[in-house]
């Protein structure tokens, strides 16, 4: 894909009938997507229907976003999309998967877990296992895996032992040894009394990383990427107010990287929930799914992940149970304590109007079908199963 996708068409709602106030699982199932299964036809032991109902929906986007909660630890969520996923690159011709998380480690995995550490912690579970083995698989055949955050993660050992390099690489003697030094206290959180990370050394690492991405223009185009990222990251962490924000860098690079693609190529972006809305509505930064549909109208498709209860787990953390959401939430009514997993269209959404529901985090009343081109509801979410730090 160039900078502009290639032709494609957006996911329009179906239209359907005002709904009586007795309607729930039934009359959703007229307005699904891909309606030739019911959503309470589907079992807890297969989630095949829900798989193809979501992938079918969005196969002819050239960019989809597929969304979780802000947790990142529902390990249902994490099947369905991981299928969705598969199923686009098998069916659709999808040839590149983009993650919300750090771009550095991704341009230069050589091994399955270099690729796990890039995609990183939170994804570091048994049952994404067989999918992380998967993608480096295909990536050897041509898939392309990459990051999107400017961020450094707590597995980011690429990013870690190349940029105090880079940054020296890129400055002039005088300023390199300091620069360098002090991306290194940043990357590997070693201040103490000596160097605290006050307002003088926040200024002093995004002087350093600033002066160093400014001086990368000769540099080939990953090193230039990487110190571009890092100065973006050392400007909020810097805390100035004009400091893009991070959907401003995801957006950023997702557009470098589909400019990198041959032309007619598809991508679908693994992020949250609060990334992939099409608005930014009750959100208090734009979203990267809207400012990539701004980009290209039309193209891009944006499916939405919650759930009504159950657990989560936040990168090994102990498992928690989700808050309970209102009886007239999305959630509630939808899976009408059967159902184990809804997918919901435009349309269906639209009849519901403005209406409750966790797909930010907190619970918030609004119009998801202004966010979203579906979204997926789960009845009862796990806490996935973490494996070993690495």
């Amino acid at each position: 894909m160039d900078a502009s996708p290639s032709a494609g068409s957006g996911v329009d709602g179906v239209e359907t009938a005002r709904l009586s106030k007795h309607w729930l699982v039934l009359a959703f199932s007229a307005v699904v997507l891909a309606a030739p299964m019911t959503a309470a036809a589907q079992s807890a032991d297969s989630l095949a229907p829900i798989i193809a109902q979501v992938s079918d929906a969005v196969c002819r986007n050239d960019v989809v976003l597929l969304g979780e909660l802000p947790s990142h630890g529902e390990a249902r969520a994490f099947q369905i999309k991981a299928g969705v996923v598969e199923r686009l690159i098998e069916r659709c011709g999808f040839d590149a998967v983009f993650f919300e998380a750090p771009i550095y480690d991704f341009l230069s995995f050589q091994n399955p877990e270099q690729l796990d550490n890039a995609i990183g912690r939170f994804w570091l579970t048994r049952e994404l296992a067989d999918f992380r083995k998967h993608l480096f698989e295909r990536s050897r055949r041509g898939l392309v895996v990459a990051g999107l955050d400017d961020q450094v993660s707590a597995t980011s050992h690429y990013a870690r032992s190349v940029l105090p390099a880079l940054i020296r690489k890129a400055l002039p003697a005088s300023a390199a040894t300091d620069c360098a030094l002090a991306a290194e206290r940043n990357l590997k959180w070693t201040y103490d009394a000596a160097h605290p990370f006050d307002a003088a050394e926040k200024e002093r690492l995004r002087g350093c990383a600033h002066t160093a991405a400014a001086a990368s223009t000769n540099l080939p185009p990953a090193e230039r990427t990487m110190l571009e990222n890092f100065a973006s990251y050392a400007e909020r962490q810097a805390g100035l107010p004009d400091a893009a924000t991070r959907d401003d860098v995801m957006a950023r690079n997702a557009a470098w990287h589909i400019g990198r693609l041959p032309a007619g190529s598809k991508v679908v972006i693994w992020t949250a929930t609060v990334h992939a809305a099409r608005t930014r509505g009750a959100l208090t930064f734009e979203p990267l799914g809207a400012l990539l549909a701004r980009r290209w109208p039309r193209r891009v498709a944006s499916i939405g992940f919650t759930a009504y209860a159950g657990q989560t787990s936040m990168a090994g953390r102990p498992p928690q149970p989700l808050a309970e959401v209102p009886a007239e939430s999305i959630e509630a009514r939808a899976t009408d304590g059967q159902t184990p997993w809804v997918f919901l269209n435009a349309g269906a959404l639209k009849t519901l109007g403005r209406a409750p529901s966790r797909l930010l985090g907190k619970v918030t009343t609004d119009d998801w079908s202004t966010y979203f081109d579906g979204v997926v509801i789960i009845r009862n979410e796990v806490a996935p199963v973490f494996e070993p730090r690495r």
